[in-house]
């Protein structure tokens, strides 16, 4: 592959990182990468990412360098001189260059423990001349029957060379930049990932500067296990969530021309909510799916629960807030489809049989709608001292 396709490819995956970050700005969806903003965290990914494909590149090129072989005499048989195409390094379509050339060829010998061998192979880069002019007087330096120095492999005596190299010289500077550039094409989502993070910081440049570890919370609920049994996981401190939240704000104000706003203030308002935990902690709600089925679970802020809600799967849910359950404050979620495009869904309070209102929510483009109906009837079953979540 020569330099112009190196570029081509380079271009290609550049503009459409750069595309994806501007889809991601315009639709709003880097506001769920802001949870990361203030973290250690996709720096931390972004260092590892480029160690671990630099190990792993030069784990490759490693065993090609010849510069500690053993020397010892050799002999050149004959030379001689192919036009072919050729590929620098071999199948590798990646690496190196390729084309039509000149290629001289030597055969040689040398000797080890009283063993004659013979080879053809002078050295691991591919030597290549666009004249054969050029090919000539680069064997001027291997006449034949002339006495040479090969380098012989330590852990192979039929594996040797005329010309050594390092594994630096065998990437070469210009490999070694390109190489650094794929690295970086391959650490795409999490580049993009650290660059959405970082507008999220820069919108207020007084905490710019912040940065926090990820916590690990081991009483995090998830939805996948709603029986209420915890099974870990991590998360923003409180600090660092309650920058998030202000920075989504500016974030919002800042490119409010270019974003879907009923989408991003959604967006916005749950992961604001979320940040948001109960008093007290976890608390136990107890739930009807479909009239038929019920269950327990647990959650620990107003969006944790309606994640919860959505896992079950049910058309209808009722959520008994009280230890009376059907003689108590209630929460009803229907589900109702599809409608204009978007899905919508009717939520209604009730207090034993007395229905005290009701929203139809549009979930797509209002789901704060919900968030601040659940949040409002949990403040309406606080109005005594009892452990109403009981």
């Amino acid at each position: 592959m020569n330099s112009g396709e190196k570029g081509v490819i380079l271009f290609i995956a550049l503009f459409i990182g750069f595309v994806i970050l501007k889809l991601i700005r315009w639709r709003g969806l880097g506001l769920t990468f802001s949870f990361l903003a203030f973290n250690r965290a996709p720096r931390i990914w972004v260092i590892a990412g480029f160690l671990i494909f630099t190990i792993v590149n030069v784990a490759f090129i490693v065993d090609e360098d010849t510069s500690k072989w053993q020397a010892e005499d050799a002999k050149i048989l004959d030379t001689g001189m192919i036009y072919e195409f050729f590929h620098e390094k071999g199948d590798d379509e990646w690496f190196g260059n390729d084309g039509w050339g000149y290629h001289p060829t030597i055969l040689y010998e040398w000797q080890i423990d009283g063993e004659t061998y013979v080879s053809t192979s002078y050295s691991k880069k591919y030597v290549n001349f666009s004249t054969p002019e050029a090919a000539n007087q680069w064997l001027e330096d291997y006449p034949v029957n002339s006495n040479a120095t090969a380098y012989v492999n330590p852990d192979d005596p039929s594996d040797a060379v005329l010309i050594t190299y390092t594994w630096i010289q065998m990437i070469g500077i210009g490999d070694i930049l390109f190489n650094l550039c794929c690295a970086s094409t391959c650490l795409l989502l999490p580049l993009l990932a650290l660059l959405t993070a970082r507008s999220f910081e820069k919108t207020l440049p007084e905490h710019s500067h912040k940065r926090y570890k990820l916590v690990y919370d081991a009483d995090k609920p998830h939805p996948s296990a709603p029986s209420g049994q915890a099974k870990g996981g991590w998360d923003s401190g409180p600090e660092a969530m309650e920058l998030q939240a202000m920075a989504r704000s500016a974030w919002i104000k800042k490119y409010s021309d270019s974003l879907d706003m009923d989408e991003a203030l959604a967006i916005s308002q749950a992961l604001d909510a979320q940040a948001q935990k109960f008093e007290g902690g976890s608390r136990t709600f107890s739930v009807l799916i479909d009239g038929t089925i019920e269950k327990e679970f647990e959650a620990r802020s107003t969006t944790e629960l309606l994640d919860f809600l959505s896992s079950f799967g049910g058309d209808s849910e009722l959520i008994y807030l009280e230890d009376t359950k059907e003689k108590g404050r209630q929460l009803e979620f229907s589900f109702l489809g599809d409608k204009g495009g978007d899905d919508h869904v009717s939520v209604r309070e009730l207090l034993g049989e007395e229905l005290i209102r009701e929203e139809i929510v549009n979930v797509e483009r209002n789901y704060g709608e919900i968030i601040d109906f659940v949040d409002e009837t949990l403040r309406n079953c606080g109005t005594d001292d009892e452990d109403w979540w009981n």
